[in-house]
């Protein structure tokens, strides 16, 4: 199907060509010395100890390495996400500070069990595709509130999961818990049911605490997205186009230290950009110029490199569940689904990415759902122009009763939230309004829902590794 396309092929080149002269001429701060000694080896330029300046013969062989697919499984090893083409999987963002109390309605910091609610939410809602965290969780150690994080959505999901490190050693934790969840780190290669989420530090650095992550994860054989997340006006320039090419440099140099470590390293292109407000002096989640950022990121991953892309959608600079949220994260979802990107996180996200909402993230699968059903298109068979039975009913003549309508009503899209009675039908089912009917399915299923259970063992297990870096971080000792 043909899609939307923002930018030509020729002003992909001429992205992909600024974002090599950045790399060549300005270059990249890489904070590990066997990082930065590595890239030398490789034809890099080093100055100043750091300051790498990366041919672009190095980025060239790093994508002709790069896989232009990655798979995903659930935690019981059936395939679910395939990561190439127009394919687009929605879920969840991550690590979110506050959280809009379901019960309450009011703002407050999030702990542990938002995860676990979250995730339990995800598992049921049908066009949510993966989990991350949504919830930062304050009310647990901070050393180790990565490794709970984990626990907590590999308990309350059989989904693909996305999940963030604090550093190195968490990384080591969660994977050998997601190694003990499939029976072995073997097993975990051979169909990963997760991928770790990376970023570098704009402008043009790669810190060693991320490198450390991408090192282990790349001789591991295992997935990651590296997607920067500058604020344009701030640690991006303001227009959108040196945004992107300033981006792009990043993650792509990013790609060349992977694919140096480990060629055919699973790779996921992207990266989030929106302008800085200079009435608020806030990064917007859901500017015009986000949208069109990703978009043209989309379109240099799938275009220009051939490889499997992450996305944004269903997140709002509201502070509500409200009008403005239904319509930023409708935009999104639609706007997202037309780029083609592959791996589509930070459904629920509200206030620009610091509070996360369950009603919102049971809106969002509503409107993905119809979304989808738009991406469908229409079917064109002898069936579905239907001339023999427009024939039989002729004109005046009406359609309610055929066998045709009999056959096919089931396939019109049909919403839980959207409400489409006429008035009198309304006031007879209570007056449900969008947000309150979505708040009431999230509250019975946060309650309600079960996924299915790990071994008792297996928990056992994991909670060991737990504790054993509660140990190591000097926490209950």
């Amino acid at each position: 199907m043909s899609r939307h396309q923002i930018l030509s092929d020729a002003q992909l080149d001429e992205i992909h060509e600024a974002s090599l002269e950045v790399l060549r001429r300005t270059g990249v701060r890489v904070h590990d010395a066997q990082v930065v000694e590595m890239l030398q080896g490789a034809g890099c330029t080093v100055e100043d100890t750091d300051l790498v300046r990366v041919p672009a013969a190095a980025v060239e062989e790093a994508l002709d390495r790069a896989p232009s697919r990655i798979v995903l499984s659930d935690r019981m090893g059936e395939e679910r996400l395939w990561l190439e083409g127009d394919n687009s999987y929605f879920g969840t963002g991550s690590d979110l500070p506050f959280t809009r109390d379901l019960e309450t309605g009011e703002r407050r910091p999030s702990v542990l069990e938002d995860v676990a609610r979250a995730a339990r939410l995800v598992d049921a809602l049908p066009n949510v595709d993966f989990a991350m965290s949504m919830a930062q969780a304050s009310d647990m150690p901070s050393e180790t509130s990565d490794r709970r994080s984990f626990l907590a959505m590999i308990e309350n999901t059989t989904k693909p999961i996305v999940y963030t490190a604090w550093d190195e050693a968490g990384v080591a934790d969660i994977l050998a818990m997601a190694e003990t969840v499939v029976g072995g780190a073997d097993k975990l290669v051979e169909r990963p049911f997760l991928l770790a989420y990376l970023e570098p530090t704009s402008p043009l650095q790669h810190l060693d605490v991320v490198l450390r992550k991408m090192l282990l994860l790349a001789d591991r054989g295992l997935p990651f997205v590296y997607a920067p997340g500058p604020i344009d006006g701030a640690s991006a320039p303001m227009t959108p186009a040196g945004a992107l090419v300033m981006a792009n440099a990043e993650i792509l140099s990013g790609l060349v230290i992977a694919q140096l470590r480990q060629p055919g390293t699973p790779f996921l292109f992207g990266s989030g950009s929106g302008p800085l407000d200079m009435l608020t002096a806030v990064g917007t989640y859901s500017s015009p110029e986000f949208l069109l950022h990703c978009k043209a990121m989309a379109e240099l991953g799938h275009r220009r490199y051939g490889l499997p892309v992450w996305g944004f959608s269903g997140c709002s600079d509201s502070k509500l569940p409200d009008i403005q949220a239904g319509i930023d994260s409708a935009l999104w979802i639609l706007w997202t689904a037309m780029s083609g990107a592959n791996l589509v996180h930070d459904l629920g996200y509200l206030e620009s990415g610091l509070t996360g909402s369950l009603e919102m993230i049971v809106a969002c699968d509503e409107m993905v759902s119809f979304v989808r059903r738009l991406m469908a298109g229409i079917e064109i068979t002898p069936e579905t122009l239907a001339v023999e039975v427009i024939d039989a009913v002729g004109p005046g003549g009406d359609f309610l009763g055929t066998a045709h309508t009999l056959r096919h009503f089931r396939d019109v899209w049909s919403p839980q939230l959207f409400d489409r009675h006429n008035h009198a039908g309304w006031i007879d089912a209570g007056r449900p309004d969008f947000i309150g009917t979505a708040r009431k399915i999230a509250l019975e299923t946060v309650r309600e829902h079960r996924c299915e259970p790990l071994a008792a063992d297996t928990i056992d297990t994991l909670r060991v590794i737990v504790a054993e870096a509660d140990a190591r971080a000097g926490i209950g000792v």
